[in-house]
């Protein structure tokens, strides 16, 4: 097995963790892990690929790396406002 193939194998192992957790409801979609395992999966699946090049399937772990780049935004802006707003509430109810 290659150095290539072994990331390869992580970055499919990645993504199927992401998708059995969510499927089994131990993660959510603005779970940080399964975003993280979002992000980690294409990443290690393109180092794959400069190896062995397949268009489509860069083409595919690209978008999915920019989608969950994406999501991974929302969700850290989703927290940052979550956690203002608690602050605030705090300091209302102080006064």
């Amino acid at each position: 097995m290659t150095p290539s193939d072994f990331v390869g194998l992580v970055g499919v192992i990645a993504c199927l963790v992401a998708y059995a957790g969510l499927q089994m409801g131990r993660l959510q979609h603005d779970d940080l892990r399964y975003i993280g395992l979002n992000i980690l999966s294409p990443a290690c699946l393109l180092v794959s690929l400069m190896h062995d090049f397949n268009l489509a399937a860069v083409i595919t772990q690209v978008l999915w790396l920019g989608l969950s780049l994406i999501g991974l935004l929302r969700a850290m802006y989703a927290r940052s406002r979550k956690t203002e707003h608690l602050g605030a509430k705090c300091a209302e109810n102080e006064t």
